[in-house]
C-alpha cells in the first residue's frame, strides 16, 4: 500500500512531495523499533496472543467490547498518523482532492493492516501454540536422549557414507580411554584401533552388511585402549538406504564386553582345570591324549607314554591332619611330579589323589622307567606342611605300548589297570602294563556282577573245618569257611571272591549270613550232639565289618535270633584291623568280651605283631599263619619263631591256634612246644580234615571227637 502511494504521490506531485512520502515508511519502521523497546506488554504480539487464548475464560460480550475498542483505536489512530501529515506535503487538504484522496488511502491502509492482523490473529495464536507444543516436545526428547546417553554403557557411532564423515560419541572414546578432543572424526581412527587379527573379519562382516548379504552389522573384536591394552567390545549398526538400496548412511552402538569375555575364559578355564592345583583336569587330560594318539596313527614313528599316579593311604592323612593340610599336601605333590617331566608333556590331575601323565615323543621306553623311578624318589623326600614333616607314597601304572588304541579313554582305564596292579604288588610301586592285566580286569568285572547276584539267589554255602587240641586230638570246633557255589563255574574258593568282596563292599552281607548261617548251624549240632564243652565255631570277620559301628548290636541280634551260646563263638580279625582305629577296637573288643564271645588275632606274625595291644586289648586266641608252618620241620630259624610265639601267648595267658598243619612232623614240632602256663594249644590243617560240607562235618562228629585218630 506504501508503495503504491508513494508511486501515485509520485505521478501528482513534485519530487519533494515523493521524497516526504518515501520518509513516511522509515518513519513507521523507526517507530516499530521503538515499541519494541518499551517495556509495556500490550504491545507485544505474545500478550494478543494470549488474551485471545483466555478469551474462553471470559464473558463473550467483554470479549467483543475489547475487539471492537482495539479496532476503533486502530482507525483513529490511522486517521490521525494521516492528518498529521498534512502540513508536510505543502498544500490544503481541502482545496486539493488528490491529497484528500492520499490521506484517505493512508487510513485506509492503515485500517487494513489492523484488520488483517486482528482476522489472523487466531492462525497466529494457533501455530503458535504448535510451535510451543513442538518445543516442549523437543525438549523432553532431548532431556531423554540427554539422560539415556548418560545412563548407556554404550558408545554410539554415526558414519556419513557419502562425505566419509564419522561421529564417536563422547562415551565411545571414554570407552578408549580418550577425551572427547582426543579423537578425530575419521573412520582410520576406528579401523586402525582394531586388533590385526580381528580385522580382516570386522571388515568382511560390515561390507555383507553395507552390501545387503546381513541385515544389521553384528560384531565381536578387541580394540585399542589408550593404556596399550586390547579391550573386548561388540560392535552393532544398522544401515540406512536410499530408493536404489544403496547404503548412505550407517549408524550404531559399542559396547565394551571386556568382564564378559574374561569370565567366559575363567569358566572355560575352570571347566577344564583343577581348582586347587591348577593342572589340567580329565577332560583337558583325555582331549589331549586323543590328539596325541592321532598324531601317532598319522606319523608311525611317534610315540607317547601314559602313567597313572595314586596316592597311598591319603585318606589316612586326611583324616588324621584335616583336609587343609590334605589340599596343601596335594599341590606339592603336583608341584613336584611337574618338576619330574618336560613342558611338552602333560601333568593332570583327574580328581581326589589321582593324578595321571602324559609323556610325548617317546624314543626310548627305557627313559619312562627312568622317568617312574625318579618320582618314586621325589616321594622319599618328606613335605614339610603346618611345621611337620609329613611322607607320601605312590603307586603308579604305566603305559607303554600305544599303537593298537583307538580311543582314549581306553588307555586311560589300561593305565589305570597297571596302577591297581601296582597297589597289590605293595605300597609305593610301579607296574607296567600288559594285556593279561585287562583280561584280570574284566574277568573281576564278570565276577563283581555275578557276586552280587549269587548274594540275591543265596549261591553260598559254609563249609567247616575242624580245629584239634594238641593234647588229645580231641575235635573243639570248627571254622565257618565260605564257599559259593556258582551255576556255572561250580564250587569257588573264597581266594578268588573274597577281595572282590571286601573292595565292592559286598563283604558286609555276606558276613553276616556267614555269622547266621554258622550259628544256626552250630546250634543245631549243639542240640543232635550235645558235649561238654560244646563244639565252638570260629567265624572270620573282616576289616570293613569290623568298622561298621553297629557291628556289636548286629552280632547280638544274631545271637538272639539263632538262641546260640555266645560263649561257643570265637570271632577271627587280622591285626592290621584293629590297629587301623586302635581306641575304636578297644572299644569294640570289650563290648564283645562282655556278651561272652571270644577273640582271636587271625594269622598273627604277617601283619604288625604288636606287643602293646596284645597286653592291652581282651584276646583269647593267637592264630599262626601257616607260611610259619610249612617249614617248621626244616628251618629251626621258623621253629624258634613259633617257639618265641608260643612263649608269648603263654605269658600272656592267650591259646595259640597252629593253621595249616599237613604232615605228621609239622604235629610233631608243635606238641613238643608244651605250654609252660596251663594255656592250651590247638592246630587245624589238612592233616586232620579238610573243609567239609555240612554234611561231611555231621559225620565226622557223629563219627567221634578223635579226629586224628579217625583219619
Amino acid at each position: 500500500m506504501e508503495a503504491a502511494v508513494t508511486i501515485f504521490g509520485d505521478r501528482t506531485w513534485n519530487w519533494q512531495n515523493a521524497i516526504v512520502s518515501l520518509l513516511f515508511f522509515l518513519v513507521i519502521l523507526a517507530a516499530n523499533k521503538v515499541i519494541n523497546y518499551i517495556p509495556w506488554t500490550f504491545f507485544r504480539s505474545q500478550w494478543w496472543i494470549e488474551r485471545y487464548r483466555i478469551k474462553s475464560d471470559r464473558p463473550l460480550r467483554d470479549f467483543a467490547l475489547l475487539q471492537f475498542s482495539i479496532l476503533v483505536l486502530l482507525v483513529c489512530g490511522a486517521t490521525a498518523v494521516g492528518w498529521c501529515f498534512r502540513p508536510f506535503l505543502g498544500i490544503k487538504y481541502i482545496a486539493n482532492s488528490s491529497v484528500i484522496f492520499l490521506l484517505l488511502l493512508v487510513s485506509l491502509a492503515f485500517v487494513s493492516v489492523a484488520i488483517a492482523c486482528w482476522t489472523t490473529l487466531p492462525q497466529v495464536a494457533a501455530i503458535d501454540a504448535v510451535r510451543q507444543q513442538a518445543e516442549s516436545l523437543f525438549l523432553k526428547a532431548s532431556e531423554r536422549y540427554d539422560l539415556v546417553m548418560q545412563g548407556a554403557n554404550e558408545g554410539l557411532w554415526d558414519w556419513n557414507l557419502e562425505n566419509h564423515e564419522i561421529y564417536f560419541s563422547q562415551r565411545w572414546k571414554a570407552m578408549l580411554g580418550y577425551a572427547d578432543d582426543e579423537i578425530a572424526s575419521t573412520l582410520d581412527e576406528w579401523r586402525d584401533r582394531i586388533h590385526p587379527d580381528d580385522k580382516a573379519q570386522f571388515q568382511l562382516e560390515l561390507s555383507r552388511h553395507l552390501d545387503g548379504t546381513t541385515s544389521h552389522f553384528e560384531r565381536e573384536h578387541r580394540i585399542l585402549h589408550k593404556d596399550g591394552t586390547y579391550r573386548w567390545v561388540l560392535s552393532r549398526g544398522l544401515a540406512v538406504r536410499n530408493e536404489e538400496g544403496q547404503a548412505y548412511r550407517i549408524a550404531g552402538s559399542q559396547t565394551d564386553i571386556t568382564d564378559r569375555h574374561r569370565a567366559e575364559a575363567q569358566l572355560s578355564h575352570d571347566a577344564l582345570h583343577d581348582r586347587l592345583t591348577g593342572l589340567p583336569n580329565r577332560i583337558l587330560f583325555q582331549e589331549r591324549l586323543e590328539h596325541v594318539l592321532q598324531l601317532a596313527k598319522r606319523h608311525n614313528i611317534f610315540s607317547f607314554a601314559v602313567l597313572f599316579v595314586d596316592l597311598d593311604r591319603f585318606k589316612t592323612i586326611n583324616d588324621s591332619l584335616g583336609h587343609l593340610v590334605g589340599d596343601r599336601l596335594l599341590m606339592g605333590i603336583a608341584q613336584r611330579l611337574k618338576a619330574c617331566i618336560r613342558s611338552s608333556d602333560t601333568l593332570a590331575r583327574l580328581g581326589g589323589d589321582e593324578f595321571a601323565m602324559l609323556i610325548e615323543d617317546v624314543d626310548d621306553k627305557g627313559d619312562i622307567i627312568h622317568l617312574v623311578e625318579r618320582i618314586q624318589q621325589e616321594f622319599k623326600l618328606p613335605f614339610h606342611l603346618n611345621g611337620q614333616e609329613i611322607y607320601a607314597n605312590a603307586s603308579i601304572g604305566v603305559l607303554i605300548e600305544t599303537a593298537d588304541y583307538d580311543c582314549a579313554e581306553d588307555l586311560l582305564r589300561d593305565a589305570d589297570i597297571a596302577m591297581y596292579r601296582a597297589k597289590e604288588r605293595g605300597r609305593g610301586c610301579y607296574e607296567v602294563f600288559d594285556i593279561t592285566m585287562r583280561d584280570r580286569a574284566v574277568a573281576m568285572l564278570h565276577l563283581e556282577t555275578d557276586l552280587r547276584k549269587a548274594i540275591i539267589n543265596q549261591e553260598f554255602q559254609l563249609h567247616y573245618q575242624p580245629i584239634v587240641a594238641l593234647h588229645n586230638n580231641q575235635i573243639t570246633g570248627f571254622e565257618a569257611l565260605v564257599r559259593w557255589q556258582h551255576p556255572d563255574k561250580g564250587l569257588i574258593p573264597p581266594i578268588e571272591f573274597i577281595g572282590v568282596a571286601e573292595e565292592t563292599g559286598l563283604i558286609l552281607p555276606l558276613g553276616i549270613w556267614v555269622l547266621q548261617e554258622a550259628c544256626t548251624q552250630m546250634r543245631a549240632w549243639h542240640e543232635e550232639f550235645p558235649s561238654d564243652p560244646p563244639l565252638s565255631v570260629s567265624v572270620n570277620v573282616s576289616g570293613k565289618q569290623f568298622a561298621q559301628v553297629d557291628l556289636v548290636d548286629k552280632i547280638r541280634q544274631i545271637l538272639v535270633e539263632t538262641s546260640f551260646d555266645p560263649h561257643c563263638l570265637k570271632l577271627e580279625i587280622t591285626e592290621s584291623t584293629i590297629v587301623e582305629d586302635l581306641a575304636s577296637a578297644k572299644a569294640k573288643l570289650i563290648q564283645l568280651q562282655e556278651l561272652g564271645i571270644q577273640v582271636s588275632i587271625d594269622d598273627f606274625g604277617t601283619g604288625y605283631s604288636s606287643l602293646s595291644y596284645l597286653s592291652r586289648f581282651p584276646i583269647n586266641f593267637l592264630k599262626i599263619d601257616r607260611s610259619f608252618i610249612q617249614d617248621i620241620d626244616t628251618s629251626s630259624e621258623r621253629l624258634e619263631i613259633i617257639r618265641a610265639i608260643v612263649s608269648l601267648a603263654d605269658s600272656l595267658k592267650i591259646d595259640v591256634v597252629a593253621e595249616g598243619v599237613e604232615t605228621a612232623s609239622q604235629l610233631a614240632q608243635l606238641c613238643s612246644l608244651q605250654p609252660t602256663s596251663g594255656q592250651e594249644h590247638f592246630a587245624q590243617g589238612y592233616l586232620f580234615s579238610k573243609p567239609l560240607n555240612r554234611d561231611a562235618a555231621k559225620s565226622l562228629i557223629a563219627s567221634g571227637r578223635d579226629c586224628y585218630a579217625s583219619k
